[in-house]
């Protein structure tokens, strides 16, 4: 576990800041295939920083439930 980070190490977080560039470059994908990746790669990294800063509220205020729900929508 990294602390501040909801266990996301540095090398991982530097690795998916770079996803919506990368899926820029990926034309064999659709658009709404680098959409969903693209998303997918953003609630990955927002997540556990949601938590890492202020579990309880985001428990308690169903922000973290919306976040699983728009990664189920993204990955259906």
């Amino acid at each position: 576990m990294v602390d501040g980070t909801g266990g996301l190490d540095a090398e991982t977080c530097s690795k998916l800041v770079f996803v919506p560039c990368a899926v820029q470059d990926a034309l064999w994908l659709t658009l709404d295939q680098q959409v969903r990746i693209v998303a997918v790669a953003s609630l990955v990294t927002g997540a556990p920083r949601l938590l890492a800063e202020d579990p309880g509220t985001a428990i308690t205020t169903g922000e973290l439930s919306r976040i699983w729900a728009l990664v189920d929508h993204a990955i259906a």
